[in-house]
């Protein structure tokens, strides 16, 4: 009898993990659709994290802020931030930016965020010495609509 109920436990054990997993389901009925995002892998060495609107429109790009240099221990920061400027300036050209608005920086202690602002685009950097990103956000009306309903 008793290793009867062992079996049974053991077989309760061994099921229950399969009945207490997520699933898209349950989580697009708590949290809505989820977004629409791609991630590529440039040959630079970093990945491009693109979320999408309506329509596939691009609505967010995402980047380290420097290119990583896998070649020698000695990193040059200057020749790191030039390369994804350029990487940036090519897949988001002037043309593609509209007139430059406004720049700006926020501080907040040890960490600080960069805004240059364009017509059609917002470039926001992360200032923090680690991790740092810069993300392009698209203001277009595909976009706008996806953001709100998101929030």
């Amino acid at each position: 009898m008793r290793s009867k109920l062992n079996r049974l436990l053991c077989v309760l054990v061994l099921t229950l993990p399969a009945f207490a997993q997520l699933d898209s389901a349950q989580l697009r009925g708590k949290f809505g659709a989820p977004l629409s995002r791609e991630t590529f892998r440039v040959p630079l060495g970093f990945d491009l994290v693109v979320d999408y609107g309506s329509g596939n429109q691009v609505c967010k790009l995402q980047v380290p802020a420097l290119v990583p240099t896998h070649t020698t221990k000695v990193q040059n920061t200057d020749d790191m931030k030039r390369k994804m400027r350029a990487f940036l300036a090519e897949l988001v050209p002037d043309s593609t930016r509209g007139r430059e608005l406004q720049r700006f920086m926020s501080q907040f202690g040890a960490f600080a965020v960069g805004f240059d602002e364009y017509e059609y685009v917002t470039f926001v950097q992360t200032y923090s010495g680690s991790n740092d990103t810069i993300t392009v956000t698209f203001k277009n009306a595909g976009c706008r609509e996806t953001e709100h309903t998101i929030r």
